[in-house]
């Protein structure tokens, strides 16, 4: 990402599917409210759950390479995130240490994806590349990120109507020190993100889907 486009979002993002084995969701379940009454998700009717990721670029106790543990901190010790304690306010579930199928939909949140092209990438490399903006019920953007556009993940969204949508501080996002994409591990990012969630520093949610292609 260029300096322009990392001034232009809030946060580090990733899109991917709910059985990436960096997060290991096969069975994300929830509840939708219709006009029939609520209707519950089953992981058989929603095959390769399309999920994004928005991870705090700054975040209480984050340094440029994650999250710090105070020293001698217990789990009743760890300082609250204001972010994520105001997405949790605004309905969003925050992420147990062991996440099962029991994430619900968040009324009135959307997430929005928009087109940013970058013609000099594009011809070069053949990369297009969307803005995702996580929106709360008022409007606001809550957070915005910046990806490579994947048709195969905006196919999935549209046909469900939704996403996943987790944010938080370690969303196993960052590596380590002079660390590349390669070198880090699906099994690193996993690790990483169950620790965020162990740490109650994660949330999460079904959000509606919105296309500006």
């Amino acid at each position: 990402m260029s300096r322009y486009q990392f001034e232009q979002v809030d946060d580090l993002g990733r899109i991917l599917f709910c059985d990436d084995p960096a997060l290991q969701l096969e069975c994300v379940l929830g509840g939708l409210e219709t006009a029939d009454g609520t209707v519950t998700l089953h992981p058989a009717q929603t095959p390769r759950m399309p999920i994004a990721l928005f991870e705090f670029r700054q975040a209480v106790g984050v340094g440029y390479f994650g999250y710090v543990v105070p020293k001698g901190a217990s789990l009743d010790e760890i300082p609250e995130e204001p972010q994520l304690e105001g997405a949790i306010l605004f309905g969003m579930r925050r992420l147990p240490p062991d996440v099962y199928c029991d994430l619900p939909w968040i009324l009135g949140w959307e997430l929005h994806e928009i087109p940013d092209e970058q013609p000099k990438l594009e011809e070069r490399y053949g990369y297009t590349y969307s803005r995702l903006e996580l929106r709360t019920p008022d409007g606001e953007i809550y957070s915005r990120t910046w990806v490579a556009h994947d048709p195969e993940w905006t196919a999935a969204a549209l046909r469900h109507g939704y996403v996943v949508c987790l944010c938080g501080v370690e969303l196993g996002i960052r590596g380590v020190y002079a660390m590349t994409d390669a070198q880090h591990t699906p099994g690193m990012r996993h690790e990483a993100f169950r620790r965020g969630c162990t740490l109650g520093l994660n949330a999460g949610g079904l959000v509606a889907y919105v296309d500006h292609r």
